[in-house]
């Protein structure tokens, strides 16, 4: 990838802000669009790139962001908010795409890579899948997430805008909310395994999704195509929780609670936080975790990019809390952060 200008979109969400970052740091003019960016203080520190808070559907202000730039990596979504109208999936996800593709267009952007999702694809029934498995999602997000890759890819054909199109498996790392609230919820045991445990979940390092990126961005290989994206290997729900137990010295869950039980539990949160106009502690778009399994061919993004993950889950969990431990010792003010994770 040449020293091209980029704009991020969903700049503040986790892997955006690692991506960004991380190109700022190559020597590349990094743009970073979204509603809100972590606190300068906390275990990611402060941005390296040029962040505008702004939302990339108003149209004056993607104008301004796409002056000079060559590379979108498109990453901002409506995700996983129970509380979020269906309506404001359509428009994040799938009506607002075509809009921000032209205006790339005219500005001259040369590649716009696309983050797609495997939520679409539900729970497979046999693995591993590829990019020509037949998806079925099983929630909103799910369902206009592929809705959108169809709008993205329609739209290029008709303009020949280069684009690619990332489906990444499940990303963790420093920084990741998801990643911070597993830690923290073995240490005060309060996790609990939801069924067997025996579905499978495919972890991706961040360093490894960064990577993908930058590969998307620089090879003509992929253009115009869908790419899975995943780690070394997919593991077991329980072998996850267990690597994150041993190397982050955290106690085992001794808890199971039957699938069933926790649909109910889940229904009952919903309704009450629905009440209280809050997010509920779970739900059942986060079941998902427990009752879908995710293994996934990534031999043609290997092929199309040269992508080949770096990190094993041990490896990549090792480097999560070396990066939060170095990070803690050198602005000690960021230790209550790194053990709460980002919000």
């Amino acid at each position: 990838m040449s020293a091209d200008a980029c704009l991020v979109t969903g700049a503040g969400g986790f892997i955006g802000y690692q991506l960004a970052n991380a190109l700022a740091s190559e020597g590349r003019r990094v743009v970073g669009v979204d509603l809100r960016y972590p606190d300068p203080q906390g275990v990611l520190g402060a941005p390296r790139f040029s962040p505008l808070v702004a939302d990339f559907r108003n149209t004056d202000a993607m104008k301004h962001a796409l002056d000079g730039v060559t590379v979108v990596f498109h990453l901002a979504s409506a995700h996983l908010r129970v509380s979020l109208p269906e309506s404001e999936y359509w428009d994040v996800n799938v009506h607002s795409l075509p809009m921000l593709l032209k205006l790339a267009f005219d500005a001259g952007v040369s590649r716009f890579v696309h983050t797609s999702s495997l939520a679409m694809y539900g729970d497979l029934g046999s693995t591993p899948a590829n990019e020509q498995t037949p998806p079925h999602p099983q929630s909103i997000y799910g369902e206009t997430k592929l809705a959108g890759e169809q709008a993205v890819l329609d739209f290029c054909r008709r303009k020949q805008l280069d684009v690619v199109v990332l489906r990444p498996s499940w990303v963790y790392g420093p920084g990741c909310a998801r990643t911070a609230k597993i830690i923290r919820a073995l240490r005060a045991r309060r996790f609990f395994l939801v069924g067997s445990g025996d579905n499978l979940r495919h972890p991706l390092y961040i360093d490894d999704m960064i990577d993908a990126f930058r590969r998307a961005a620089a090879t003509n290989d992929g253009v115009g195509e869908i790419l899975l994206v995943a780690g070394e290997r997919a593991v077991t729900t329980r072998e996850l929780i267990e690597s994150f137990c041993a190397v982050f010295e955290l106690p085992r869950p001794v808890v199971r609670l039957p699938y069933s039980a926790a649909r109910a539990l889940a229904h009952c949160a919903e309704a009450i936080s629905s009440f209280m106009d809050r997010e509920p502690p779970v739900s059942r778009r986060t079941l998902e975790f427990f009752d879908t399994s995710n293994s996934f061919d990534t031999s043609r993004a290997r092929m199309a990019l040269g992508f080949v993950p770096q990190y094993s889950l041990l490896a990549g969990l090792t480097a999560t809390r070396r990066w939060i431990e170095t990070r803690t010792a050198l602005n000690p003010q960021t230790a209550a952060t790194c053990r709460r994770g980002p919000a």
